[in-house]
Parts: structure tokens; sequence; C-alpha cells
């Protein structure tokens, strides 16, 4: 997988879904989206809850959750979760541009209740997910 801050060509048949088939297939795990739609963004708390949990102690995984906003910026946060690592992956892409790719190694993750946040502590510092970052606005 590349490294932090990477930037990938595109063409019209590479996607944000094709670059996550090709992370499960690398790491040999099932797809898990767990996505919050935009109808129920009230639930996005209870998911970012229940990602910390399954940052903690799996099963082992890709979990995307899917953002997308009125400009048209896809964002997928991809948890790749195997029994000996933890990795927060983050494909973005605008149209006409190319995707870009930010990779951490998850070192612990806590959820915060007053932010309703879910907090990584990665390789390359602190990563704060609250639930706005994570649900479909104006799409």
């Amino acid at each position: 997988m590349s490294a932090c801050g990477d930037s990938i060509n595109t063409t019209e048949a590479t996607s944000l879904d094709a670059l996550v088939r090709t992370i499960a297939e690398e790491e040999e795990l099932a797809i898990r989206d767990v996505s919050v739609p935009f109808e129920r963004m009230a639930q996005a708390s209870v998911q970012l809850q229940r990602m910390n949990q399954t940052i903690e102690t799996g099963p082992d995984g890709v979990y995307v959750m899917r953002y997308t906003d009125d400009t048209l910026r896809h964002t997928l946060h991809v948890f790749v979760i195997k029994k000996t690592r933890r990795t927060y992956i983050m494909l973005s892409t605008r149209p006409y541009d190319d995707v870009s790719q930010q990779q951490y190694e998850v070192l612990a993750s806590r959820y915060e209740e007053q932010t309703e946040s879910l907090v990584l502590e990665t390789n390359a510092g602190v990563v704060q997910l609250a639930p706005q970052d994570v649900t479909p606005v104006g799409a």
C-alpha cells in the first residue's frame, strides 16, 4: 500500500471503490460498509462509537465510512482491521482531480462523548473524525 500523502493518477476505470477493493484483496479481508446515510445523520455518532469498538476488538475486515459534500468531493474513511495491526486510510477526490491517499498506523483510538468524535492516535499524530466528517451533507 502507499505511504502517507501519495497521489494516485485516476482514469475512468479507477474509482475510490476500486481502490478499496484493491486494498481488501491485498489484505485478504472482506469489505464492510459502515456508512451513515444522509437521512440518518443522527446515527453518525453511534457509528463512530461502534467503529472505535471495532478498532479495539475487531472482527478483522476493511471498514468503509463514506462522506460526500455539495462540492462533489468524495472521501472514504477506510479502516483495515487485522489481529496484528490497525490502519486508517483516507481516500479523497473532487471532480477532475486525482485521488489523494493518506495512510496512518493506528496506535490507539477512543471515542469522546463531549464532541461525539472518534479520536485516532496515529504514527503521524492525532486524527479526529466527527459526525459531520463521515456523513453526506447536501449530496
